[in-house]
């Protein structure tokens, strides 16, 4: 331990500075990094989530467009004359010319009004309690969700149209139907990233097709997928967090619901590759960064005579400001010598700490002044005039309040406007201040009331000076060029009580008492003063 101390006390100026330069840098460049790196982790994190939703959109209304254009294919079959008038053998050509230039079609077929349709070879088959049936009977075209067919086994979607006859009768029901192969072929034409993977479910969960990315089979179709993403979209809830998705990588996923909620739209893409280029640009910023901080410690040496006065200057101005010393100034003399840089740093904080203290010393003065008014308001008198009363009464004065209201202020307000009823506030507080005392604490309490905290004053004298008040405000109307407004104003009057309740505010609990002799002037008639007894 002798040794490290011996050691350190060895060192010159220019090493111990060398020392500390490289150690501010070394946690400048990792307070960069860390954030940096979580700021671009979040921003990575959203560019996949808006390429994940904005390729499931891409990809539903693809699906959308697709069924639109087998649904529209059906329904043209449904309205033409061969449908309607039951002429099976032509309509049958038309079918077999489609699916032959059309491939997308398994097949195409018609249904009787009894629910039978007969296949190539005369055998019948009934469809009658199957949903596209029950659809069509209710004059509804129909998109099946992924069905197993009864025949051979394999999924499949139905698409039907009803046949309706001159007068809406029904007569059957044309009904194609689509393997999934098709939509395989579909899903493997789109595809993003180097992982991205798009998979269509149906409201079951079951795999439907997926992109190309993904190895899937025919057997595929009949796996259901249970990852998180599927529990978020049969609760209809999002969510940015990473899961385990379909093949046991963590990934981050979107989903989209389509075809009438019938199918599921999910995209996914592995965390990994959502990170993999952050990774290798924080390694880079890393590299530069300790490259930095080599250049750095031997730049520094060079400039720190120059810019260590100033900004000690500025450390200690600053630990002023934070004291509350607002109007600090750095003396520009002391730093004549300094860079043109800083110097404009140290005008520009004189200019900030000036503004800052006249700033303040307006905020002070508007949180307790009426702004209408320049008279206290009542967050004044609730606090500082509270303290100021609490003192008087236990320096064993009698102390009194008096509360104040313009008689049919409403009315002034709705006859004259509010720029008027403004005016009248203004005189009625300019009198208030001319005919109180010093020992009097006027104040706007709201609206059209105001307050008057007598301090060394009986309630005796206070209604005295209530009538006085009364009488000057009846005597003095409003008046300007255009109009005059009659006044009349109502006061109640309040001693302090030195029974109170405990815990009761001395000032609430007069304020309370001379409002309630205010209510009573009012329902006297108003225009008069009285008195809590």
């Amino acid at each position: 331990m002798g040794r490290k101390f011996a050691y350190f006390s060895s060192q010159s100026l220019k090493m111990r500075f060398q020392m500390w330069i490289g150690v501010a840098i070394l946690a400048l460049a990792f307070s960069i990094i860390v954030p940096f790196y979580w700021i671009e982790k979040k921003n990575r994190i959203g560019e996949a989530e808006n390429q994940l939703k904005q390729m499931i959109t891409l990809q539903s209304l693809y699906i959308e467009k697709w069924n639109q254009e087998k649904l529209d294919a059906v329904q043209r079959f449904a309205l033409s004359d061969y449908a309607k008038f039951h002429q099976l053998e032509p309509l049958k050509r038309e079918f077999h010319n489609y699916t032959r230039l059309n491939s997308e079609f398994d097949t195409l077929n018609f249904v009787e009004p009894n629910g039978i349709i007969y296949t190539s070879s005369d055998t019948a088959i009934y469809v009658g309690d199957r949903p596209f049936f029950k659809n069509a009977l209710e004059n509804r075209s129909f998109i099946s969700g992924v069905d197993i067919s009864r025949e051979t086994g394999k999924p499949m979607i139905t698409f039907s149209a009803p046949v309706l006859g001159d007068l809406n009768e029904f007569k059957g029901v044309v009904m194609g139907v689509v393997t999934l192969d098709m939509l395989n072929k579909l899903m493997k034409q789109l595809r993003f990233g180097e992982t991205g993977e798009v998979y269509v479910l149906d409201n079951k969960g079951q795999v439907v097709t997926a992109s190309g990315h993904s190895s899937m089979s025919e057997a595929d179709n009949n796996v259901f997928m249970s990852s998180e993403i599927i529990q978020r979209a049969k609760s209809g809830t999002t969510s940015s967090k990473v899961y385990t998705g379909f093949h046991g990588e963590k990934v981050f996923g979107q989903y989209q619901w389509s075809t009438g909620k019938n199918w599921i739209v999910v995209g996914e893409i592995t965390q990994k590759e959502v990170f993999q280029k952050l990774n290798q640009l924080s390694l880079t910023i890393i590299i530069i960064s300790l490259i930095a901080l080599i250049l750095s410690v031997l730049a520094a040496l060079t400039i720190a005579s120059r810019i260590e006065r100033p900004i000690r200057y500025l450390l200690r101005a600053t630990q002023h400001i934070r004291n509350g010393t607002y109007h600090y100034q750095i003396d520009a003399d002391e730093i004549r010598n300094a860079p043109i840089e800083l110097k404009t740093l140290v005008n520009t904080f004189n200019l900030m700490s000036d503004k800052l203290n006249t700033t303040i010393s307006l905020l002070e003065k508007s949180a307790l002044v009426d702004q209408l008014t320049d008279i206290p308001n009542r967050r004044y008198v609730m606090s500082e005039g509270n303290e100021e009363l609490k003192a008087c009464i236990a320096a064993g004065y009698t102390c009194s309040v008096m509360m104040m209201d313009i008689d049919h202020f409403k009315k002034v307000n709705d006859t004259y406007g509010h720029l008027v009823g403004d005016r009248v506030l203004q005189q009625v507080a300019s009198l208030l201040k001319q005919l109180a005392s010093s020992q009097i604490i006027v104040a706007r309490y709201g609206g059209e009331e105001f307050i008057l905290v007598c301090l060394r004053q009986n309630a005796q004298d206070s209604e005295l000076l209530a009538e006085r008040i009364r009488q000057c405000i009846a005597a003095k109307p409003y008046s300007d060029e255009q109009v005059t407004v009659q006044l009349t104003a109502s006061i109640g009057v309040a001693e302090f009580s030195p029974k109170l309740e405990f815990g009761t505010m001395v000032l609430e609990d007069m304020i309370s008492r001379a409002d309630h002799a205010l209510y009573r002037a009012k329902s006297a008639g108003r225009n008069r003063v009285e008195l809590d007894r």
